[in-house]
């Protein structure tokens, strides 16, 4: 009798295992999944700053003489953080005083980058917001204590 207890008391124990390591398992797969979309969005950024040199080009047709504008972008391409950048970046191209086709180009494909990050971010917004409230949910709530899956901000 207490023989049968025991081991069903180990096939319990084993089966707990088993389900905490399968809930693991998904919670790891969501938060690689995250990475994923956060690294196409580093990339998209990349791909933003490497479009700002022809925008600048460009506007030396259009002006001769570089702005303070011009010159803060040229310094900050490489070293703002990308809040910062994207702020001057949108400044300098709501400058109605440049037209040339280069410009009008440059700021087209900058906007329709734009546009995909902005996707982009709110996509990895609320994945952020599933997997946080999946790790609340039961059973994922024993992984997360079990594994210490923390909240992502």
């Amino acid at each position: 009798m207490i023989a049968n207890l025991i081991l069903i008391a180990i096939a319990l124990f084993a089966l707990y295992g088993i389900t905490l390591l399968s809930l693991r398992q998904n919670l790891l797969h969501d938060l690689r999944e995250l990475q994923r979309r956060q690294g196409v969005l580093m990339n998209d950024y990349g791909k933003r700053r490497d479009q700002v040199p022809l925008l600048l080009e460009s506007t030396r047709e259009d002006a001769p003489q570089p702005s303070d504008t011009w010159r803060k972008l040229v310094t900050d391409r490489t070293t703002a953080p990308e809040l910062d950048f994207e702020k001057e970046l949108n400044e300098f191209l709501q400058n109605p005083t440049f037209k040339s086709l280069g410009f009008l180009e440059a700021k087209k494909s900058i906007t329709e980058i734009s546009a995909l990050i902005e996707k982009q971010k709110q996509e990895i917004q609320a994945a952020i917001a599933v997997f946080n409230a999946k790790r609340r949910e039961f059973p994922y709530s024993m992984a997360t204590t079990v594994f210490a899956f923390h909240e992502l901000a």
